[in-house]
């Protein structure tokens, strides 16, 4: 479904070629078609079903080269921006995560040791009064590297896939919320893969005291005992988790910044630098209340998977926790997350923010109209490098 919509949206581009965008849901849909007339067990189902998804992911692949070079060539994404993206989003996860470890310790102590504690205070009395103040910090070590790298390649491509799904760069900046959700899934996906053997080691290491602390003693330990699947086996629970918890947060961040800029400027009469800091925050907490609710689910079956040494297929382990808990039992811990995720996404697009604008580029809660300042910069950029039809088409839409 998101590749029909990649192409759709890619079809009214100028930028990109039609041909290609058309080839991606034409081979699915063969491939659809293919699965529904021959045999599961006829041969020539599982080779052609193969050959049609290769050629579909490869006109994607073709897209996207297509649209990164017109990027770049209208200076929209550039290696000096990606890497400032990526480190603006790596140093908000990593502080962010790491100022939150104590909370998740006790929220993950809920959630794989059900009826123990009767809710967030109770938990975390019982648990320092038991093993010491210093358990809170458990799994500290996998929680900081681990969402460094996951913030990091979710914030910078969750900004060059905003310029390749947008028709050109401006809309980018402004984004419809179908393009931020866009966005949001594919930097997720990529995102995840980095922190899936992190989460393991430190699911681990916060559930079961003997489990060694360190990172790369936990993933060789982890490696041992139960190979690469040890490290991924919740990777299909993590996307569960992490894709609506990314989709959430950004389309609410886009959405909440217009509301909460004019209640700011008009109600609270708030302006400079301590509307900027006011923005990003409130519109952070919202996005990271909604966000912490409608992949709650998701968490508590990753944390249970990761709990235990399941056997059995991804699927299956996911159901088999999901049948266990019931739906009281997948919102157990709810309370504790809301407080940690509302608070670290207000957090992290406070410095994911203030990061941005100390390197020149004027986030959406500023109180200047973004749009307008850096489009005038990539149509700058774009006329300095020798691309005077992308400058020339930017400044029209300005005028």
């Amino acid at each position: 479904m998101a590749v029909l919509f990649f192409s759709a949206s890619a079809a009214s581009s100028p930028l990109s070629p039609v041909p290609v965008s058309l080839l991606i849901p034409l081979f699915f849909l063969l491939s659809l078609l293919a699965r529904a007339l021959l045999p599961h067990s006829h041969t020539l189902h599982a080779r052609l079903d193969r050959f049609l998804q290769t050629v579909a992911f490869a006109a994607l692949a073709l897209f996207f080269a297509s649209r990164l070079t017109d990027a770049y060539a209208a200076r929209a994404i550039t290696p000096t921006r990606f890497f400032q993206f990526f480190l603006a989003g790596g140093v908000c996860a990593f502080l962010t995560h790491a100022a939150c470890t104590p909370i998740d310790v006790v929220k993950t102590r809920i959630q794989t040791t059900s009826g123990r504690y009767t809710g967030m205070l109770d938990a975390f009395r019982k648990i320092v009064a038991e093993e010491g103040p210093l358990t809170l910090l458990k799994g500290l070590a996998p929680t900081a590297g681990g969402y460094f790298l996951h913030g990091a390649f979710k914030y910078s491509f969750y900004e060059v896939f905003k310029v390749l799904l947008s028709t050109d760069p401006t809309h980018a900046l402004k984004p419809p919320l179908t393009i931020a959700a866009a966005a949001g899934f594919l930097a997720e996906c990529i995102a995840c893969t980095l922190l899936c053997p992190m989460e393991a080691i430190r699911i681990r290491a916060v559930a079961d005291s003997a489990f060694p602390n360190g990172v790369f003693t936990g993933l060789s330990l982890l490696l041992k005992s139960e190979g690469l699947h040890g490290w991924y086996k919740g990777l299909p629970a993590m996307l569960m988790k992490q894709v609506p918890y990314t989709v959430g947060q950004f389309v609410s961040f886009e959405l909440a910044v217009t509301l909460v800029k004019g209640f700011v400027r008009t109600v609270l009469r708030i302006e400079g630098e301590e509307a900027f800091a006011s923005i990003s925050s409130i519109a952070g907490l919202l996005a990271g209340i909604t966000a912490a609710i409608i992949s709650h689910p998701g968490d508590t079956i990753l944390s249970k998977i990761n709990q235990e040494e399941g056997e059995g297929s991804a699927w299956s382990q996911i159901v088999r926790v999901a049948r266990t808990a019931g739906f009281a039992g997948l919102f157990l811990g709810l309370g504790a997350r809301v407080v940690q995720v509302s608070c670290m996404i207000g957090g992290q697009f406070l410095i994911y923010d203030s990061i941005k604008l100390w390197c020149g580029i004027v986030p959406a809660s500023a109180t200047v109209d973004a749009v307008k300042v850096e489009a005038v910069d990539i149509a700058t950029a774009a006329l300095l490098a020798g691309g005077e039809s992308a400058a020339a088409a930017i400044a029209t839409k300005l005028r």
